[in-house]
């Protein structure tokens, strides 16, 4: 069993209690309508706020996630908002079940981050794959500034590995974190442009801080 579904059977995702749709997805509406955006999908879509939000918004979303627990909440957020077109796959983001330029646009929010650089760039890539030429790809990607940087086992530059314990169970986390010239030279190597980077710090009882990206295949 893959420990984001342990993860989701504990409770223990903080994303998952959240009702509301990140705010750069609210922004990203206007975009989307702007290249005549119909279908599209959420990658790691967790219990489905941003993919639902969406789908009122008019778009044809579908979620992807591994873990089945995350897509049941997802389902039922769904059905609760009376939401139909909206659908959901278990799957692995790193090989998607979908043919090339399947999507009008693709994106991911803290969803391909917590795994080392070389899948990130396969995520990544993935996600170009199934986007038509001219869609859009936007993804979170983690900041030295998040509070996690720099704490645990340094795997290499810039990754490390740290573990929370929840009931008793150790959680292995590893996390790449990039700086502005790293999370523009990941997206030039894959060959997409950079629309709009910018990094968002919150402060909560920890310190997150993220890159959004928005970008065009």
């Amino acid at each position: 069993m893959h420990q984001y579904e342990d993860l989701y059977r504990t409770g223990h995702v903080r994303t998952a209690r959240i009702v509301e749709p990140d705010g750069f997805i609210v922004d990203l509406v206007s975009p989307l309508r702007e290249k005549g955006s119909k279908t599209i999908l959420d990658v790691g879509c967790g219990a489905g706020r941003n993919a639902v939000f969406l789908a009122k918004e008019g778009f044809y979303v579908v979620g992807v996630d591994i873990s089945l627990t995350a897509l049941k909440l997802a389902l039922e957020r769904a059905d609760n908002d009376g939401v139909r077109n909206c659908i959901f796959v278990l799957h692995d983001f790193l090989e998607l079940p979908f043919p090339d330029t399947h999507f009008d646009a693709a994106f991911s929010s803290y969803g391909i981050e917590n795994v080392p650089l070389p899948r990130i760039k396969k995520a990544l890539g993935e996600m170009k794959r199934v986007v038509r030429n001219g869609g859009l790809v936007l993804v979170t990607l983690h900041s030295p500034k998040h509070w996690r940087f720099g704490l645990g086992r340094k795997i290499g530059s810039h990754t490390y590995g740290t573990y929370d314990i929840i009931k008793g169970r150790k959680f292995k986390f590893l996390t790449h974190f990039f700086d502005k010239e790293m999370a523009e030279r990941l997206f030039h190597n894959l060959d997409l442009k950079i629309l709009s980077i910018r990094e968002v710090v919150k402060i909560s009882n920890k310190q997150r801080a993220h890159w959004i990206i928005l970008s065009e295949k």
